[in-house]
Protein backbone atom coordinates (compact mmCIF):
# COMPACT_ATOMS: atom_id res chain seq x y z
CA UNK A 1 0.00 0.00 0.00
CA UNK A 2 2.76 2.30 0.79
CA UNK A 3 4.96 1.65 -2.65
CA UNK A 4 1.09 2.49 -4.43
CA UNK A 5 1.60 5.79 -2.25
CA UNK A 6 4.72 6.69 -3.30
CA UNK A 7 4.56 5.83 -6.91
CA UNK A 8 1.04 8.04 -6.92
CA UNK A 9 3.50 10.99 -5.10
CA UNK A 10 6.11 10.66 -7.75
CA UNK A 11 3.43 10.74 -10.85
CA UNK A 12 2.23 13.55 -9.40
CA UNK A 13 5.60 15.68 -9.01
CA UNK A 14 6.44 14.53 -12.80
CA UNK A 15 3.49 15.75 -13.82
CA UNK A 16 3.26 18.85 -11.69
CA UNK A 17 7.26 19.17 -12.70
CA UNK A 18 6.50 19.28 -16.43
CA UNK A 19 3.27 21.51 -16.02
CA UNK A 20 5.73 24.29 -13.71
CA UNK A 21 8.23 24.16 -16.87
CA UNK A 22 6.07 24.64 -19.70
CA UNK A 23 4.21 27.78 -18.51
CA UNK A 24 7.27 29.14 -17.57
CA UNK A 25 8.72 28.05 -21.12
CA UNK A 26 5.54 29.61 -22.41
CA UNK A 27 5.55 32.84 -20.47
CA UNK A 28 9.26 33.46 -20.63
CA UNK A 29 10.77 36.47 -23.59
CA UNK A 30 11.54 35.11 -26.56
CA UNK A 31 13.56 37.91 -28.37
CA UNK A 32 16.90 36.25 -28.18
CA UNK A 33 17.99 35.84 -31.79
CA UNK A 34 21.81 34.65 -31.88
CA UNK A 35 23.17 32.10 -29.59
CA UNK A 36 26.22 33.49 -28.11
CA UNK A 37 27.04 29.63 -27.22
CA UNK A 38 26.50 28.26 -30.32
CA UNK A 39 27.39 31.22 -33.05
CA UNK A 40 24.22 30.93 -34.98
CA UNK A 41 21.13 32.47 -34.99
CA UNK A 42 18.08 30.96 -33.22
CA UNK A 43 15.02 30.31 -35.70
CA UNK A 44 12.43 32.65 -35.25
CA UNK A 45 8.36 32.16 -34.60
CA UNK A 46 6.99 30.81 -38.18
CA UNK A 47 4.22 32.97 -39.69
CA UNK A 48 1.16 30.78 -40.27
CA UNK A 49 -0.43 30.20 -43.05
CA UNK A 50 -2.88 27.63 -44.99
CA UNK A 51 -0.10 26.43 -47.00
CA UNK A 52 2.49 26.21 -44.63
CA UNK A 53 -0.11 23.87 -42.60
CA UNK A 54 -1.02 21.99 -44.98
CA UNK A 55 2.76 21.27 -46.31
CA UNK A 56 4.16 20.32 -42.84
CA UNK A 57 6.15 22.99 -43.41
CA UNK A 58 4.58 25.29 -40.27
CA UNK A 59 4.67 22.47 -37.79
CA UNK A 60 8.56 21.68 -38.79
CA UNK A 61 9.36 25.41 -38.18
CA UNK A 62 7.52 25.70 -35.27
CA UNK A 63 9.32 23.00 -33.43
CA UNK A 64 12.51 24.58 -34.44
CA UNK A 65 11.72 27.67 -32.72
CA UNK A 66 10.17 26.21 -29.91
CA UNK A 67 13.35 23.80 -29.24
CA UNK A 68 15.89 27.45 -30.09
CA UNK A 69 13.82 29.02 -27.55
CA UNK A 70 13.19 26.52 -24.75
CA UNK A 71 14.26 27.65 -20.98
CA UNK A 72 17.34 27.65 -19.89
CA UNK A 73 18.34 26.45 -23.13
CA UNK A 74 21.52 28.81 -23.52
CA UNK A 75 23.08 27.42 -20.18
CA UNK A 76 21.96 23.70 -21.28
CA UNK A 77 24.16 24.20 -24.39
CA UNK A 78 27.10 25.97 -22.03
CA UNK A 79 27.15 22.84 -19.51
CA UNK A 80 27.27 20.55 -22.73
CA UNK A 81 30.51 22.60 -24.17
CA UNK A 82 31.95 22.37 -20.68
CA UNK A 83 31.51 18.33 -20.63
CA UNK A 84 32.67 17.94 -23.87
CA UNK A 85 35.86 20.14 -23.33
CA UNK A 86 36.51 17.87 -20.32
CA UNK A 87 35.88 14.86 -22.57
CA UNK A 88 38.58 16.36 -24.85
CA UNK A 89 36.67 17.02 -27.51
CA UNK A 90 37.83 19.84 -29.48
CA UNK A 91 35.98 22.62 -32.40
CA UNK A 92 38.76 22.63 -35.57
CA UNK A 93 36.18 24.79 -37.25
CA UNK A 94 36.80 28.66 -37.24
CA UNK A 95 33.01 29.49 -37.09
CA UNK A 96 31.25 33.06 -36.25
CA UNK A 97 27.95 34.20 -37.15
CA UNK A 98 27.54 37.93 -37.10
CA UNK A 99 24.93 40.42 -38.20
CA UNK A 100 24.51 42.19 -41.40
CA UNK A 101 23.55 45.64 -42.28
CA UNK A 102 23.66 44.80 -46.18
CA UNK A 103 24.10 46.37 -49.64
CA UNK A 104 20.93 48.26 -51.44
CA UNK A 105 18.74 46.25 -53.01
CA UNK A 106 16.00 48.58 -53.51
CA UNK A 107 17.35 51.71 -55.10
CA UNK A 108 15.54 55.29 -55.36
CA UNK A 109 12.63 54.23 -57.34
CA UNK A 110 10.89 52.07 -55.03
CA UNK A 111 8.93 54.95 -53.35
CA UNK A 112 7.37 54.18 -49.91
CA UNK A 113 9.27 53.10 -47.07
CA UNK A 114 10.15 49.53 -47.97
CA UNK A 115 13.81 48.72 -46.32
CA UNK A 116 15.97 48.60 -49.12
CA UNK A 117 19.08 46.74 -47.51
CA UNK A 118 19.45 42.93 -47.68
CA UNK A 119 19.94 42.91 -43.52
CA UNK A 120 20.74 39.45 -42.05
CA UNK A 121 23.31 37.36 -40.72
CA UNK A 122 26.67 36.13 -42.33
CA UNK A 123 27.86 32.80 -41.18
CA UNK A 124 32.10 33.42 -41.24
CA UNK A 125 33.32 29.65 -41.71
CA UNK A 126 37.16 29.59 -41.80
CA UNK A 127 38.09 31.82 -44.74
CA UNK A 128 34.88 32.05 -45.97
CA UNK A 129 32.45 34.90 -45.44
CA UNK A 130 28.59 34.01 -46.47
CA UNK A 131 25.08 35.58 -46.52
CA UNK A 132 22.55 33.59 -45.04
CA UNK A 133 19.05 33.13 -47.03
CA UNK A 134 15.34 33.41 -45.42
CA UNK A 135 12.98 32.28 -47.71
CA UNK A 136 9.90 35.23 -47.73
CA UNK A 137 6.37 33.86 -49.27
CA UNK A 138 4.72 36.86 -49.86
CA UNK A 139 7.39 39.06 -51.53
CA UNK A 140 8.66 36.02 -53.77
CA UNK A 141 4.98 36.07 -54.89
CA UNK A 142 5.21 39.46 -55.64
CA UNK A 143 8.77 38.92 -57.24
CA UNK A 144 6.64 36.74 -59.36
CA UNK A 145 3.63 38.99 -60.03
CA UNK A 146 6.21 41.22 -61.45
CA UNK A 147 7.57 39.51 -64.09
CA UNK A 148 4.23 38.12 -65.17
CA UNK A 149 2.96 41.72 -65.74
CA UNK A 150 5.95 42.25 -67.45
CA UNK A 151 5.04 39.59 -69.64
CA UNK A 152 1.55 40.71 -69.86
CA UNK A 153 2.37 44.25 -71.17
CA UNK A 154 4.96 43.45 -73.77
CA UNK A 155 2.58 40.49 -74.98
CA UNK A 156 3.75 37.17 -76.51
CA UNK A 157 6.49 38.71 -79.44
CA UNK A 158 8.74 39.21 -76.72
CA UNK A 159 10.56 36.36 -75.03
CA UNK A 160 11.03 36.62 -71.10
CA UNK A 161 13.71 34.66 -69.29
CA UNK A 162 14.27 34.59 -65.53
CA UNK A 163 17.13 33.77 -63.62
CA UNK A 164 17.27 33.65 -60.06
CA UNK A 165 21.13 33.13 -58.94
CA UNK A 166 21.71 31.25 -55.67
CA UNK A 167 23.81 31.89 -53.39
CA UNK A 168 26.73 30.02 -51.47
CA UNK A 169 25.42 28.86 -48.53
CA UNK A 170 22.90 26.79 -50.28
CA UNK A 171 26.25 23.98 -51.35
CA UNK A 172 28.13 23.61 -48.25
CA UNK A 173 28.33 20.23 -47.10
CA UNK A 174 28.40 21.26 -44.04
CA UNK A 175 24.51 20.48 -42.60
CA UNK A 176 24.62 22.03 -38.77
CA UNK A 177 25.73 25.16 -41.03
CA UNK A 178 23.83 24.67 -43.72
CA UNK A 179 20.62 24.56 -42.42
CA UNK A 180 20.75 28.01 -40.87
CA UNK A 181 19.75 28.88 -44.05
CA UNK A 182 16.43 28.58 -45.93
CA UNK A 183 16.40 26.09 -49.21
CA UNK A 184 16.84 28.04 -52.18
CA UNK A 185 16.19 25.80 -54.56
CA UNK A 186 12.64 25.41 -53.17
CA UNK A 187 12.40 29.22 -53.08
CA UNK A 188 13.59 28.93 -56.81
CA UNK A 189 10.77 26.13 -57.47
CA UNK A 190 8.09 28.28 -55.34
CA UNK A 191 8.71 31.37 -57.72
CA UNK A 192 8.45 29.03 -60.56
CA UNK A 193 5.49 27.81 -59.96
CA UNK A 194 4.22 31.06 -59.49
CA UNK A 195 5.33 32.43 -63.00
CA UNK A 196 2.64 32.58 -66.30
CA UNK A 197 3.82 29.53 -68.37
CA UNK A 198 4.98 31.89 -70.86
CA UNK A 199 7.84 32.88 -69.30
CA UNK A 200 10.62 30.48 -69.90
CA UNK A 201 12.73 29.59 -67.08
CA UNK A 202 16.44 28.99 -66.51
CA UNK A 203 18.03 26.56 -64.74
CA UNK A 204 21.68 28.07 -63.44
CA UNK A 205 20.92 25.69 -60.06
CA UNK A 206 22.29 22.62 -61.56
CA UNK A 207 25.01 23.93 -63.61
CA UNK A 208 26.54 25.73 -60.60
CA UNK A 209 25.97 22.51 -58.21
CA UNK A 210 27.59 20.21 -60.70
CA UNK A 211 30.69 22.38 -60.49
CA UNK A 212 30.83 23.12 -56.57
CA UNK A 213 34.05 22.20 -56.19
CA UNK A 214 35.40 24.72 -58.78
CA UNK A 215 36.36 28.45 -57.57
CA UNK A 216 32.43 29.53 -58.38
CA UNK A 217 31.77 31.50 -55.66
CA UNK A 218 34.39 34.20 -53.81
CA UNK A 219 34.93 33.47 -50.01
CA UNK A 220 34.79 37.33 -49.56
CA UNK A 221 31.64 38.66 -51.32
CA UNK A 222 28.29 37.76 -52.22
CA UNK A 223 28.89 37.36 -55.61
CA UNK A 224 29.45 34.47 -58.02
CA UNK A 225 32.56 34.32 -59.82
CA UNK A 226 33.20 34.97 -63.96
CA UNK A 227 33.58 30.89 -63.50
CA UNK A 228 30.35 30.83 -61.88
CA UNK A 229 28.57 33.30 -63.89
CA UNK A 230 29.87 31.14 -67.11
CA UNK A 231 28.03 27.99 -65.92
CA UNK A 232 24.99 29.84 -65.20
CA UNK A 233 25.20 31.45 -68.82
CA UNK A 234 25.14 27.73 -69.74
CA UNK A 235 22.05 27.35 -68.63
CA UNK A 236 20.55 30.27 -70.09
CA UNK A 237 22.14 29.04 -73.24
CA UNK A 238 20.28 26.05 -73.20
CA UNK A 239 16.73 27.59 -72.37
CA UNK A 240 17.88 30.19 -75.00
CA UNK A 241 17.98 27.31 -77.72
CA UNK A 242 22.08 27.86 -78.79
CA UNK A 243 25.30 26.46 -78.05
CA UNK A 244 27.01 27.93 -75.19
CA UNK A 245 30.98 28.93 -76.32
CA UNK A 246 33.59 26.66 -74.67
CA UNK A 247 35.61 28.28 -71.83
CA UNK A 248 38.78 27.45 -73.61
CA UNK A 249 37.94 29.61 -76.05
CA UNK A 250 38.69 32.58 -73.90
CA UNK A 251 42.09 34.38 -72.96
CA UNK A 252 42.03 34.27 -69.47
CA UNK A 253 42.86 37.38 -67.38
CA UNK A 254 43.12 37.65 -63.41
CA UNK A 255 43.40 40.19 -61.06
CA UNK A 256 44.83 39.35 -57.34
CA UNK A 257 44.36 40.67 -53.86
CA UNK A 258 40.46 41.09 -53.88
CA UNK A 259 38.48 41.31 -50.47
CA UNK A 260 35.06 41.90 -51.06
CA UNK A 261 32.22 43.73 -48.75
CA UNK A 262 31.45 40.74 -47.15
CA UNK A 263 35.00 40.85 -45.57
CA UNK A 264 34.47 44.12 -43.99
CA UNK A 265 32.14 43.06 -41.93
CA UNK A 266 33.75 41.72 -38.57
CA UNK A 267 37.02 40.81 -40.42
CA UNK A 268 38.70 37.65 -39.38
CA UNK A 269 42.46 36.95 -39.92
CA UNK A 270 41.94 33.93 -41.57
CA UNK A 271 39.40 36.16 -44.35
CA UNK A 272 41.64 38.90 -44.57
CA UNK A 273 44.85 37.35 -45.13
CA UNK A 274 43.05 34.96 -47.62
CA UNK A 275 42.02 37.54 -50.20
CA UNK A 276 39.92 36.37 -53.15
CA UNK A 277 40.91 36.28 -57.27
CA UNK A 278 39.05 37.89 -59.74
CA UNK A 279 39.54 35.67 -62.94
CA UNK A 280 38.01 37.31 -66.40
CA UNK A 281 38.14 36.39 -69.90
CA UNK A 282 38.20 38.33 -72.40
CA UNK A 283 35.01 38.98 -74.75
CA UNK A 284 35.63 37.06 -78.33
CA UNK A 285 33.92 39.74 -79.78
CA UNK A 286 34.34 43.14 -80.97
CA UNK A 287 32.14 45.91 -78.64
CA UNK A 288 31.02 49.25 -77.87
CA UNK A 289 29.42 50.13 -74.51
CA UNK A 290 27.56 53.20 -73.57
CA UNK A 291 26.44 54.06 -70.36
CA UNK A 292 23.67 56.48 -69.70
CA UNK A 293 23.28 58.10 -66.15
CA UNK A 294 21.65 61.05 -64.44
CA UNK A 295 23.16 63.93 -63.24
CA UNK A 296 22.85 64.30 -59.50
CA UNK A 297 22.35 67.83 -59.26
CA UNK A 298 20.20 68.59 -62.32
CA UNK A 299 19.02 65.29 -63.00
CA UNK A 300 19.64 65.32 -66.59
CA UNK A 301 20.44 62.76 -68.46
CA UNK A 302 24.20 62.00 -69.47
CA UNK A 303 26.19 59.20 -71.17
CA UNK A 304 29.75 58.00 -71.48
CA UNK A 305 32.29 55.31 -73.32
CA UNK A 306 32.08 52.66 -70.82
CA UNK A 307 33.73 48.61 -71.40
CA UNK A 308 32.19 45.45 -70.72
CA UNK A 309 35.89 44.28 -69.30
CA UNK A 310 37.24 47.60 -67.44
CA UNK A 311 40.58 46.00 -66.42
CA UNK A 312 40.96 49.70 -64.50
CA UNK A 313 40.03 47.99 -61.53
CA UNK A 314 42.23 45.36 -61.43
CA UNK A 315 44.41 47.49 -59.31
CA UNK A 316 41.41 49.03 -57.59
CA UNK A 317 39.91 47.60 -54.05
CA UNK A 318 36.53 46.90 -55.50
CA UNK A 319 37.80 44.82 -58.22
CA UNK A 320 34.14 43.18 -58.86
CA UNK A 321 34.20 46.44 -61.13
CA UNK A 322 36.09 44.87 -63.82
CA UNK A 323 32.62 43.44 -64.32
CA UNK A 324 31.12 46.41 -66.45
CA UNK A 325 32.62 48.84 -64.63
CA UNK A 326 29.53 48.29 -61.81
CA UNK A 327 26.25 49.25 -61.82
CA UNK A 328 24.43 52.22 -63.61
CA UNK A 329 20.88 53.05 -64.96
CA UNK A 330 21.29 52.11 -68.73
CA UNK A 331 23.80 50.53 -70.48
CA UNK A 332 23.71 49.62 -74.73
CA UNK A 333 26.30 47.38 -75.79
CA UNK A 334 26.81 46.82 -79.29
CA UNK A 335 28.69 44.27 -80.75
CA UNK A 336 29.95 42.98 -84.29
CA UNK A 337 27.39 40.26 -84.37
CA UNK A 338 25.27 40.71 -87.43
CA UNK A 339 22.18 38.74 -86.36
CA UNK A 340 19.84 41.27 -85.24
CA UNK A 341 18.74 40.21 -82.46
CA UNK A 342 18.28 41.93 -79.57
CA UNK A 343 18.08 41.42 -76.01
CA UNK A 344 17.36 43.94 -72.22
CA UNK A 345 18.68 42.42 -69.47
CA UNK A 346 16.61 43.58 -65.87
CA UNK A 347 18.87 42.87 -63.04
CA UNK A 348 21.11 43.39 -59.71
CA UNK A 349 24.86 43.31 -60.03
CA UNK A 350 24.75 39.33 -60.02
CA UNK A 351 24.86 39.82 -63.95
CA UNK A 352 27.81 41.86 -64.63
CA UNK A 353 29.63 38.98 -64.75
CA UNK A 354 27.44 36.97 -66.73
CA UNK A 355 26.33 39.53 -69.31
CA UNK A 356 30.55 39.40 -71.42
CA UNK A 357 29.27 35.88 -72.26
CA UNK A 358 26.43 37.05 -73.88
CA UNK A 359 28.36 39.62 -76.38
CA UNK A 360 28.92 36.48 -79.31
CA UNK A 361 25.24 35.84 -79.26
CA UNK A 362 23.26 39.27 -79.90
CA UNK A 363 23.69 42.29 -81.78
CA UNK A 364 22.45 44.97 -79.07
CA UNK A 365 21.84 43.92 -75.44
CA UNK A 366 20.77 46.91 -73.26
CA UNK A 367 21.38 46.60 -69.64
CA UNK A 368 18.82 48.09 -67.19
CA UNK A 369 19.34 48.50 -63.34
CA UNK A 370 15.94 49.33 -62.07
CA UNK A 371 17.37 50.74 -58.65
CA UNK A 372 18.94 53.54 -61.13
CA UNK A 373 16.80 54.00 -64.28
CA UNK A 374 14.33 56.11 -64.24
CA UNK A 375 12.03 55.53 -68.04
CA UNK A 376 9.28 53.36 -68.76
CA UNK A 377 11.29 50.01 -69.57
CA UNK A 378 7.81 48.69 -71.64
CA UNK A 379 8.56 52.01 -74.52
CA UNK A 380 12.32 51.05 -74.57
CA UNK A 381 11.79 47.61 -75.73
CA UNK A 382 9.31 48.67 -78.28
CA UNK A 383 10.98 51.34 -79.12
CA UNK A 384 14.24 49.42 -80.29
CA UNK A 385 12.69 46.36 -81.34
CA UNK A 386 13.97 44.30 -78.57
CA UNK A 387 13.14 40.23 -78.61
CA UNK A 388 13.91 39.04 -75.62
CA UNK A 389 14.22 40.07 -71.86
CA UNK A 390 16.08 38.74 -68.93
CA UNK A 391 15.47 39.32 -65.80
CA UNK A 392 18.67 38.13 -63.77
CA UNK A 393 18.71 38.73 -60.33
CA UNK A 394 20.24 36.56 -56.78
CA UNK A 395 17.70 35.42 -54.60
CA UNK A 396 17.91 37.42 -51.66
CA UNK A 397 16.22 39.89 -53.97
CA UNK A 398 12.85 38.32 -54.03
CA UNK A 399 12.75 39.14 -50.45
CA UNK A 400 12.18 42.93 -50.83
CA UNK A 401 9.37 44.90 -51.89
CA UNK A 402 11.48 47.94 -52.86
CA UNK A 403 13.17 46.15 -55.99
CA UNK A 404 10.09 44.77 -56.82
CA UNK A 405 7.98 48.19 -56.86
CA UNK A 406 11.42 49.76 -58.58
CA UNK A 407 10.79 47.22 -61.71
CA UNK A 408 7.03 47.70 -61.68
CA UNK A 409 7.32 51.59 -61.23
CA UNK A 410 9.19 51.44 -64.60
CA UNK A 411 6.00 49.96 -66.06
CA UNK A 412 3.73 52.90 -65.17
Amino acid sequence: MENKFKFKINIILVLLSIFIVSALNMISPKDQTISEEENRALAKKPEFSTQSLFTGKYIRDFESYFADHFLFRENLVKYSKNISTLKGIKRNEDVHLVEFAGQNVGGENAGGNEQANSNGNLLILNDTVMELYKFNEKTSKSYADMINKLQEQLGNNTKIYSILAPLQIEFITEEKYKNLSDSQIDSINYVKSNLSDKIITVDVYNPIKEHINEYVYFRTDHHWTALGAYYGYTGFAKAAGFDAISLDKYEKEEAKGFLGHLSTVNPTDKVTNNPDDVIFYNPLVKSSLIVHFYDKETGEKKSYEGKVISKSYVDKDQKYGIFMGGDFPLGIIKTDVKNEKKIMVIKDSYANAFLPFLLPHYSEIYVVDPRHYKENIIDLVKENNIGEVLILNYIKTTNFDSYINSVVNLMK
